[in-house]
């Protein structure tokens, strides 16, 4: 057994009674198969295909607490943060500090009629048994999945009944204020026919000592729901992020997902979305960027298993100093699913000679009445328009940010809430060099 294996195994065991739902057996097999199929599978080196070129060496030489935050621990204010929130004004707030849920800093009173947006350690143990339905396909996705299953302590479990609205985007803001503990997080989304949500997760670190946030998201939505969901990384300088996310889409139902990794020594991101019935549709999106000897990693699979459904993926990144990225794109159709549309793109943008970036979108098509395109690219400033800025009195630097700008701000057009595209308009104008 490796020595990163028998530290976890070790808080494993050290934290029993202090994991939520200490008398449910139903909990307890869960925990003990997540904790059973991380040990079996292990650190992933690079030996391994969907890690060949994402090392984890440095992480598995941390020895992290798995332990939720004290309590009585001194927390940030609202006002502090609010400079740092994604949506400063956000009429609903799930907000938690080093992996706890901070009822203070949360404002989750007079939510629409059909909406409920509940903390895990609000939850009692029978009441918190539907959580694992939209988990139970991503607890298996990754090592750190099953990690996360075995450990999961907090989170946030938004649902919609039928027809339900929650046009003014939801926040869930996790903060990390201190170094040496691993946090695994939990986000699930159950929106019932017709429903519609708005959401912005932010990863807030306030720290530059090393942490490590482990988080899982699963969703499910059905018929004609719809979700728009941005992910925001903003990690401190020597953290850690691992996520994974699965989408479980029923007939006609729309999940558009946008993620920003903006920060962070080190980022993971395993996202899956499965189009189970016809007229399903999914927008998978992202921006990642690195400077200095950053690295960020987004795997991505959409699977279409259903006709007349349509995917638009479209990833960028912005690479300077000795950053490092990792693209891997999927795009499965099914034998029945014909006349899918599907898109792909990644573009990437390098800043030094020392950044580089691993670059690979993939189609398996199975049917034979499609439509499917995927592409990458990898390049430098454009410098005729650098020189064409600066000829128009530009100084070299305002130039280059203009450019990049240009580059990385494209992406928010696709966002579809018109409350979520301005909040990430305001938070990235001038702020997209690295």
């Amino acid at each position: 057994m490796s020595t990163a294996i028998a530290h976890y195994q070790s808080e494993f065991e050290r934290l029993g009674t202090l994991l939520p739902w200490q008398d449910s057996p139903q909990w307890q097999e869960w925990r003990q198969s997540g904790w059973a199929h991380f040990a079996s599978l292990g650190f992933p080196t690079t030996r391994h295909e969907e890690w060949k070129y994402t090392s984890l060496a440095a992480l598995e030489k941390l020895a992290l607490s798995c332990a939720p935050a004290a309590p009585e621990a001194p927390q940030p204010t609202w006002d502090a943060l609010k400079a740092r929130a994604v949506l400063p004004q956000a009429r609903h707030r799930a907000v938690f500090v080093d992996g706890r849920y901070s009822p203070q800093l949360s404002q989750l009173d007079g939510l629409p009629a059909g909406i409920a947006v509940r903390p895990l350690s609000a939850l009692s143990a029978r009441d918190s048994l539907g959580l694992q339905v939209p988990l139970q396909a991503v607890r298996a996705r990754t090592p750190f999945a099953a990690l996360n299953a075995a450990f999961m302590a907090e989170g946030a479990w938004i649902t919609a009944a039928a027809e339900a609205s929650l046009d003014d985007p939801l926040l869930i803001l996790y903060v990390t204020t201190r170094g040496g503990q691993a946090q695994h997080v939990v986000n699930a989304y159950h929106l019932a026919a017709g429903s519609r949500v708005a959401v912005a997760e932010q990863y807030l670190g306030l720290t530059d000592e090393a942490y490590f946030v482990n988080q899982v998201a699963g969703v499910q939505l059905e018929a004609g729901a719809q979700l728009s969901h941005v992910k925001l990384q903003q990690e401190g300088g020597r953290a850690y992020h691992i996520g994974a996310l699965q989408a479980s889409q029923q007939g006609g139902s729309r999940f558009e997902s946008h993620s920003f990794a903006l920060s962070g020594a080190f980022g993971r991101n395993d996202m899956e979305a499965a189009l189970l019935e016809p007229g399903a549709s999914v927008v998978m999106n992202g921006l990642y960027r690195v400077g200095g000897r950053e690295f960020q990693d987004f795997h991505t699979c959409i699977r279409h298993q259903s006709p007349d459904c349509s995917s638009d993926e479209y990833f960028k990144g912005v690479l300077d100093g000795s950053g490092r990225a990792v693209f891997n794109g999927k795009i499965v159709v099914a034998q029945d699913a014909q006349h899918t549309a599907s898109r792909q793109s990644n573009h990437n943008l390098l800043l030094s000679d020392q950044a580089e970036v691993d670059t690979k979108p993939q189609l398996e098509i199975f049917a034979d009445d499609v439509k499917c395109s995927h592409g990458a690219t990898v390049g430098q400033l454009d410098e005729d328009q650098w020189f064409y800025l600066r000829s128009r009195g530009l100084d070299p630097d305002h130039a280059r940010t203009l450019l990049i700008e240009a580059f990385a701000l494209d992406l928010l057009s696709s966002i579809g809430h018109a409350g979520l595209r301005a909040a990430m308009d305001h938070l990235m104008r001038g702020h997209a060099h690295v």
